[in-house]
């Protein structure tokens, strides 16, 4: 048995599609550079999606923003409970060589209510380019975890860390990498 997942999701500035297989991600739209993406790391074969999928995740961006704002209406009395997420774990996608393109991940999960805000430095600097987050997904016992990408050239010092805010948590949890 395997578990197939479609999400949609958006906010009033910001939104994501993403198709999940088993619990991994295998696709998910890219709103800011107007393309789909296929996160999986080199060594897994690769589900193929037919022309036009990205698309119809920008169609399914209208519909989420207008069901968005009739849920925020009805809702807008209803106190939420707040738990924290996990602490950060961040890896990278490919064994690293310097030089090489790659792609760190920073992983986070048993938080509610959904998002959490990551942010990445390099060096102490931050970094903004070549960022993405997926769109929050639900657990079992109805947390969710959610995971940012950064593309990046390992050089040797190199120093990156992943940060994530949540209303549950009084400061930022980060890992270093």
């Amino acid at each position: 048995l395997h578990v197939d997942l479609v999400i949609v999701g958006c906010s009033d500035t910001d939104g994501e599609q993403a198709y999940n297989l088993d619990g991994e991600e295998v696709w998910y739209a890219d709103f800011v550079n107007k393309r789909g993406v296929e996160p999986q790391p080199s060594f897994i074969d690769h589900l193929s999606y037919e022309e036009g999928v990205y698309a119809g995740a920008e169609a399914n961006q209208q519909t989420c923003r207008s069901n968005l704002k009739i849920g925020l209406e009805a809702m807008k009395d209803i106190p939420l409970e707040n738990d924290p997420p996990s602490t950060p774990m961040i890896y990278s996608r490919d064994v690293v060589e310097t030089g090489a393109e790659n792609t760190l991940i920073c992983h986070v999960t048993g938080f509610f209510p959904a998002p959490v805000k990551v942010m990445w430095t390099k060096n102490n600097q931050n970094v903004t380019e070549g960022v993405s987050i997926n769109v929050p997904y639900p657990n079992d016992d109805a947390s969710y975890r959610q995971t940012s990408r950064l593309e990046f050239v390992p050089q040797p010092g190199d120093i990156y860390s992943c940060s994530v805010q949540h209303p549950a948590l009084h400061e930022p949890l980060t890992q270093m990498w």
